[in-house]
């Protein structure tokens, strides 16, 4: 089989789906669940930073550099 687009993997997939076993079924399913999982937790991260950013608690360069001075000794 040769290289293929998103959306022919798409349908290559569908197409064989329903012949798949159950442990086929399953990391399928566990490997989606993680991603959402993931995206959820990075879109929560990034709205909770923003509103800190949008509060003004930030650092300045100085201390960033204050708290990563030790790190890796």
């Amino acid at each position: 089989m040769g290289l293929m687009n998103t959306i022919e993997k798409r349908d290559y997939i569908h197409s064989h789906l329903h012949n798949a076993d159950e442990s086929v079924i399953n990391e399928f399913y566990e490997m989606l669940r993680k991603e959402d999982i993931l995206k959820t937790k990075l879109t929560q991260r990034a709205e909770k930073s923003e509103k800190e950013i949008l509060s003004g608690k930030v650092f300045s360069r100085a201390e960033i550099e204050q708290r990563t001075d030790n790190i890796g000794r």
